[in-house]
């Protein structure tokens, strides 16, 4: 059917231009052998041809009409496809720009963009290889997993370098009881001060550290000394929370020493409420 129509359309192109073009040289060869002058002459065969060119163009185009209109929104539809295409390489090239200006970080750093947490283990002008981090985490911090950030995230996604979390860390843990009739408070300034002479041993260096951390990035952290806190959950036990900034290798046994204070604290009490009743 197609085949049909393209032949038609050529037979009848060829007819038309055949026409218009006979029609010109007639009228052109009688222009040239009437009386007139020669400067007549040669505007109305100028205008003759102009005006044949003009029907020529407009027979050819009223011809092939629906199929230059197929072809247009062809190109128009290829054109749209390029540009979405590339519009996402635009956006990732143009945001690599933007994060080699900034300097936000550098291969090896910590950095949060938007919710993902991770170390930067290759950066190119279209993305950020990110080896992901568990930033509360204890030890090494790794989950194993590896994010690929493409540039463009930079338009829409903060970027936070936390490179200074890869020494310190604001640990957080709990610690969850029920009451018995026993007054949680006592335990507080007892952990408060074990939690103290457990990081004693690094508490100078932290001090300077939380202060570089403050006045670079602008936060405000806990610092060395220990946040402890009761509070209850909907289960009406008491909750103990404890909040050290501390080395993230000693995360882990700050908690667990401190775990076993406050538990030896609780037996203690524990004993001291049940012996007026035993002696009884």
């Amino acid at each position: 059917m197609l085949e049909q129509v393209l032949d038609n359309n050529l037979i009848l192109t060829l007819v038309v231009v055949a026409v218009i073009l006979s029609l010109r040289w007639l009228l052109s060869f009688a222009i040239a052998r009437s009386n007139w002058a020669i400067a007549d002459k040669r505007r109305r065969i100028n205008t003759v041809h102009n005006y044949c060119n003009l029907l020529l163009v407009i027979g050819v185009i009223a011809i092939w009409i629906t199929e230059l209109r197929e072809f247009a929104l062809s190109i128009a539809a290829f054109s749209v496809a390029i540009v979405i295409a590339l519009r996402e390489f635009v956006q990732c090239f143009v945001g690599g720009l933007f994060q080699r200006a900034m300097r936000s970080y550098n291969v090896g750093d910590w950095v949060k963009i938007g919710d993902k947490f991770g170390e930067v283990t290759d950066s190119d002008w279209l993305s950020t290889t990110l080896l992901e981090i568990d930033p509360h985490g204890l030890g090494n911090g790794y989950t194993g997993a590896t994010l690929y950030i493409p540039s463009s995230a930079f338009f829409t996604q903060s970027v936070k370098n936390l490179n200074f979390m890869r020494r310190y860390i604001e640990h957080s843990f709990s610690i969850v009881r029920e009451s018995k009739g026993m007054n949680p408070f006592e335990a507080k300034a007892f952990i408060a001060e074990r939690v103290r002479e457990h990081c004693d041993s690094f508490r100078e260096v932290a001090e300077r550290y939380c202060k570089l951390i403050e006045h670079r990035m602008g936060v405000e952290l806990s610092g060395p000394d220990a946040e402890v806190r009761i509070t209850t959950n909907e289960l009406g036990h008491d909750v103990l929370t404890v909040t050290v900034f501390c080395p993230r290798e000693e995360a882990h046994e700050i908690e667990q020493r401190v775990t076993e204070d406050f538990y030896r604290f609780w037996l203690e009490k524990t004993r001291q409420q049940a012996e007026p009743t035993t002696g009884q």
